[in-house]
């Protein structure tokens, strides 16, 4: 659907917005149901700008590209709901399938993403504070309860922010990227580029889980020739 033939209304924006603001809080509060994986958030951001299938190929390879960090405790880890959300409908609102669409739909992702995390990060300061006095707590549970129901509340509105101050750049940097003119040497750069970045990814991430694991040395074997038959084409 190209750019021109997509009208974000003040509603259109708010329904995304509220979305983003509902995978924000699956990835850490309730329901927990892994929508807020990029594969599953970046396909419900591309059908409902029209290409869900788009959508999916931008999630699939955000979904690669975070494995290399899986959310433990309190360690920082994109924040992939909104994320992927907004590189979805970016990806989609281009309306062209160029490599040059899909690298910059990915890094818009990737970057949203670690902004997610470290305002993520600060909302886990805030819920220090908000629960740091468990004996004025404990003398009645239900301020317990009100606190814990007003922490999941901030998570939302910092998913809406998120999402509804990003979208609209995200969009015009990508769909800005989609009319510059790309040519052969720039494709295969840029195929090159994906490829290289997911081995990287999923090799870190082989080492991570698995630190006596070689998978991630077959994985940059791959990478490597797919990097040379790119770049061996006319």
């Amino acid at each position: 659907m190209p750019l021109t033939d997509i009208a974000l209304t003040p509603a259109l924006w708010a329904l995304l917005a509220g979305i983003g603001g509902l995978l924000a809080v699956d990835g850490v509060s309730m329901p927990q149901v892994m929508v807020s994986r990029p594969i599953v958030s970046a396909t419900i951001g591309g059908a409902i700008l029209g290409d869900a299938a788009g959508g999916m190929l931008v999630g699939a390879l955000l979904e690669l590209l975070t494995m290399r960090h899986p959310p433990y405790g309190a360690a920082k880890y994109p924040d992939t709901g909104p994320a992927g959300l907004i590189a979805g409908c970016a990806y989609a609102a281009s309306g062209s399938a160029s490599i040059a669409i899909l690298v910059s739909a990915v890094l818009v992702g990737w970057v949203i993403g670690w902004m997610g995390a470290y305002t993520g990060y600060a909302r886990r300061l805030v819920n220090g504070r908000l629960i740091g006095r468990p004996e004025w707590l404990a003398a009645r549970p239900r301020r317990l309860e009100r606190r814990h129901r007003t922490t999941i509340e901030i998570d939302v509105l910092r998913g809406v922010v998120l999402t509804g101050g990003m979208l609209v750049p995200a969009v015009l940097v990508v769909s800005i990227v989609g009319v510059l003119p790309v040519g052969p040497v720039g494709t295969a750069v840029g195929s090159a580029a994906v490829v290289t970045a997911l081995a990287a990814s999923i090799g870190s991430g082989a080492r991570t889980t698995a630190p006596d694991a070689r998978a991630w040395a077959m994985v940059l074997l791959g990478a490597l020739l797919v990097l040379a038959a790119l770049w061996g084409r006319p």
